[in-house]
């Protein structure tokens, strides 16, 4: 499945990925929670996610709709709850 997502969406979900991963190894398990969310999204997710920001396509994909799933789940675990439903959103449109 491909989706279509909106360049600033794809862009807040990477920066919001690469930051949580990032304080996570950095803070060591007094970040736990945040080490949780951040592996929550999978290498082929952001991998699509950065092929898409890189290209200027916004076309994100190809994955298998569970990994839409995760993402949206992913964004509202950590507070991008507005790119979860545009991701959301996006999946209802492409059938």
């Amino acid at each position: 499945m491909i989706i279509v997502l909106p360049h600033d969406t794809i862009a807040r979900i990477l920066d919001h990925a690469t930051t949580t991963s990032g304080a996570a190894s950095k803070a060591g398990s007094r970040r736990a929670p945040a080490s949780e969310a951040g592996s929550a999204l999978s290498k082929s997710i952001i991998a699509a996610l950065n092929k898409a920001k890189k290209d200027k396509t916004n076309l994100v994909g190809p994955l298998e709709p569970g990994e839409f799933n995760t993402l949206s789940a992913w964004g509202r675990s950590v507070g991008l709850t507005k790119e979860a439903e545009t991701v959301e959103a996006a999946v209802r449109a492409s059938g």
